[in-house]
């Protein structure tokens, strides 16, 4: 297990790179790696892989990821009775205004309408802001995906199956859900790196709590 020195790095060294990552999107700099990134990813487009790169899309939409999160929060209370899920759902919703308000400060236009790939515009609920970065999706998936990483790596918890096999879902998913937000038009890459740096300390957060942790009973 990773010990608090340890956490503290890590979460040190992502809020450093969220921070010169969002310095760098404000100003511009990221711009001409965007774009590349996008031609090259696009340039292996067609028909049928809209539709699966779409389905990643699902995954972090607002009213999936609210309602996964909470489902697993009151599975594992109820099961283990264990305060943790509780920081799960505050370092969400705190991290979620954080995606929110940046997407008002950093000024980072979204990719035109020229790279729009998606086969379906679906959604309850549509949630309008003038700059793209950092990618919500990206946040929501990974972090909900990261919950199931964690679940893995504690003490208490006898997880069913292969690990590793879960592991490499886990790890296989998180980078699909990232590919297809730049694949289908909705996102820069940096917006996504964003995404992935925001999971992460959530993420970190969570588990510098002495909370985080299962006991036995």
């Amino acid at each position: 297990m990773t010990n608090p020195k340890e956490k503290s790095s890590l979460l040190f060294l992502l809020l450093t790179a969220f921070s010169i990552l969002t310095i760098l999107v404000a100003k511009q700099i990221t711009r001409p790696v965007d774009l590349a990134v996008t031609h090259t990813i696009q340039a292996f487009a067609f028909r049928e892989l809209d539709y699966g790169m779409y389905l990643f899309t699902l995954l972090g939409s607002v009213e999936f990821s609210c309602f996964a999160l909470l489902m697993v929060s009151w599975y594992l209370y109820r099961k283990y009775e264990w305060p943790g899920v509780f920081l799960y759902l505050f370092f969400f919703m705190a991290l979620s205004g954080v995606e929110y308000l940046w997407k008002y400060v950093v000024i980072y236009t979204s990719p035109p309408l020229e790279f729009d790939r998606n086969p379906i515009h679906l959604g309850l609920l549509s949630i309008k802001t003038p700059y793209s970065f950092p990618s919500g999706h990206t946040f929501r998936s990974v972090f909900l995906l990261g919950v199931w990483y964690q679940r893995l790596n504690q003490k208490y918890i006898l997880p069913h199956g292969n690990i590793w096999l879960q592991k490499g879902i886990i790890f296989l998913t998180a980078l699909g859900i990232g590919v297809s937000r730049v694949y289908l038009g909705d996102h820069w890459l940096s917006d996504v790196v964003g995404g992935y740096l925001l999971a992460g300390i959530g993420l970190a957060l969570v588990s510098q709590s002495s909370h985080y942790e299962l006991r036995p009973t």
